[in-house]
């Protein structure tokens, strides 16, 4: 890639499976979103959050933000509502709940990003593609927009309808992924 992606935090869950607000909880002293903007600001510019309500400003009123193409319809909506907006080539989206990811480890997934490429995704040591840590051309957005449409919301299936797609392997402990407070690593 030879410009800076958009960077694309997705914060818009009701983190329900958590408890609370999982964006502001506490990882070695420091929310993790937070932690995922820095990561994510080293390496794309600009850097928005997508979120559900536009009042929703979980970075402060500095950080621009992304409203949720269709309520109610997961990280897809977010996706695709970057990709509406985006003007530069590439979207670079990671999820909110990444505490240890790091700007090196998001290298990796540009570096391979490519002319012709639809998106280059992570993939962790058990194989399975990670599509909430991944870098998405501006070329898919009627493919998304077309899934959102028709309510297949996951994003692997968004992948699936993807060519070509390339997979980069990223260590295990920055996909680390936190749905539940004990999942919060020392």
């Amino acid at each position: 890639m030879t410009e800076r992606p958009t960077g694309l935090i997705l914060a818009g869950g009701a983190s329900r499976r958590f408890g609370s607000d999982k964006r502001r909880h506490l990882v070695q002293g420091r929310a993790m979103i937070h932690r995922v903007h820095d990561a994510v600001a080293a390496v794309a510019a600009p850097v928005w959050v997508s979120v559900r309500d536009p009042a929703d400003r979980p970075l402060g009123p500095d950080v621009p933000v992304v409203i949720d193409a269709v309520p109610g319809a997961g990280p897809l909506a977010g996706v695709v509502a970057g990709l509406q907006r985006l003007e530069a080539e590439w979207l670079l989206v990671v999820a909110c709940d990444l505490p240890l990811l790091r700007a090196d480890a998001l290298h990796a997934l540009i570096d391979a990003a490519r002319p012709g490429t639809a998106a280059v995704v992570a993939r962790g040591g058990d194989g399975r593609p990670q599509p909430l840590c991944a870098c998405y051309h501006r070329a898919v957005r009627d493919v998304a927009e077309a899934h959102l449409a028709a309510r297949r919301l996951a994003l692997h299936d968004l992948l699936a309808a993807l060519d070509p797609v390339r997979f980069v392997r990223l260590p295990d402990d920055v996909l680390l992924n936190v749905n539940h407070p004990s999942d919060t690593p020392g």
